[in-house]
């Protein structure tokens, strides 16, 4: 038997089409489950993609939402703004008037009575009683109380008793100079070397002299014994104390029973104060800007602030004629009257004075005034609606509105709050019309 070598033994015969495909449709029996898990992978990320592209569109569309709104608003504001910058621009505006004669200023001031005292002791001792109290009406002259001075009244009976002694005293001064009269008429006449010597003659002239001075020292002791008499009688008479004017008692510091110190600043107060309500005495301090305009005679209505519509009417009375350098105001007093005491001394009252103007005088609102560095103008409107500033001399400051002395006639239409964005010339329009602004 013949033997072929190893590498030329025939190859194994290639498997056919039909064993090929026999040997397809027999794998797939051991691999069936790992084909359905790729499967199932390739179906869950087709899902996860579709989600996301969802997500992605949802929020897409909220930010065009959200953002489409905020583009067309700020496309309105500029189409707006544009409008606007090619609008003129809006302002207010007043009408610039002629001032009327007069004006009502109105003022605060205070009541004072027309006379008030604090009533003190003139001499020391007990008060015995007191006739009035708080809110008695009293007339000059009444009996308000009394006070108990016992050594006063020994004082003045001395008093009175060393005049009576300085009056004897005289007495005895003159008939001892009538005797010494008498002394030497009768010595003269028996003359010298006969009855009387020289000696005696001269001795009686000078006894004549003598009781002549004391004559007349007597009479001068008399009149200072009746000026001590006076004195003690004036001290007397202060036991009583009487209203030097008629008013109301608005204090009482003092019982019966309470001792009394005279002439002592110390110790002393006093033991009543008295007011004079009628009339009383209003002051007002008026400002330097007005203080030309106050004379005496002028007209004035005086109220409360709680109660406005009753008005009492006076008439200035005096003033200081110089103003205060501490507060450049004039004191003015106007004397009120008040029988029936509607008014009260230490109110806070308002008085309106009727002031008169300088002629040609215009008032425009202060906030129409617009102050530049070399002047003052304010911004008219010509018939053009066109800005046209004029050159004005300003006067007094009333407040609401300012006084114009020259630079408009009245009747002119002023812009309010003109600011520096408006040029001469400029067209406006005006907003809300025309005002009047009163005061």
């Amino acid at each position: 038997m013949n033997q072929q070598p190893a590498d030329e033994r025939p190859a194994p015969p290639a498997p056919n089409d039909a064993a090929r495909r026999d040997t397809a449709h027999a794998l797939p029996a051991a691999g069936h489950s790992s084909g359905d898990s790729h499967k199932g992978r390739h179906r869950s990320g087709r899902l996860g993609l579709g989600v996301g592209a969802l997500a992605a569109v949802a929020l897409a569309g909220a930010f065009v939402a959200a953002t489409l709104p905020r583009l067309r608003q700020e496309r309105d504001l500029r189409a707006a703004a544009a409008r606007l910058a090619e609008e003129p621009p809006r302002v207010s505006v007043a009408a610039a008037r002629r001032a009327p004669p007069t004006y009502e200023l109105t003022l605060p001031a205070n009541a004072q009575p027309f006379c008030g005292n604090p009533l003190y002791a003139r001499v020391n001792g007990y008060l015995t009683r007191w006739l009035v109290d708080i809110g008695d009406r009293v007339k000059e002259g009444q009996l308000v109380a009394e006070i108990s001075t016992p050594d006063v009244d020994d004082q003045l009976a001395q008093a009175r008793a060393n005049l009576v002694l300085a009056q004897a005293n005289l007495h005895v001064a003159e008939a001892n100079l009538e005797l010494a009269k008498i002394t030497l008429d009768r010595d003269v006449k028996a003359g010298v070397g006969t009855a009387t010597a020289l000696q005696t003659i001269d001795q009686d002239r000078a006894q004549v002299k003598t009781t002549a001075a004391q004559v007349e020292s007597a009479k001068a002791n008399i009149e200072a014994n009746r000026a001590t008499v006076r004195q003690y009688a004036d001290l007397q008479a202060f036991q009583k104390i009487i209203a030097p004017f008629p008013g109301v008692i608005t204090a009482r510091t003092v019982d019966p029973g309470a001792l009394v110190t005279a002439d002592n600043p110390s110790e002393s107060r006093p033991l009543f104060y008295l007011m004079q309500t009628d009339p009383l005495r209003i002051y007002v301090n008026v400002p330097q800007v007005y203080s030309t305009t106050i004379a005496v005679g002028q007209d004035t209505d005086i109220y409360r602030e709680e109660d406005p519509r009753h008005l009492f009417s006076a008439k200035v009375t005096r003033t200081a004629k110089a103003l205060d350098p501490n507060t450049r105001t004039l004191l003015t007093e106007i004397d009120l009257p008040n029988p029936r005491d509607e008014l009260r001394p230490g109110m806070y009252l308002q008085v309106k004075f009727n002031v008169a103007r300088s002629a040609n005088v215009v008032l425009v609102p202060s906030a129409a005034l617009v102050w530049r560095p070399d002047t003052t103008v304010v911004a008219v409107l010509d018939g053009d609606h066109k800005v046209r500033y004029h050159k004005v001399q300003t006067g007094r400051d009333l407040g609401l509105e300012v006084e114009i002395l020259s630079g408009l006639e009245g009747g002119e239409t002023v812009v309010v709050h003109p600011g520096d964005a408006l040029a001469e010339g400029q067209q406006v329009e005006t907003v809300g019309g025309k005002v009047d602004a009163e005061r």
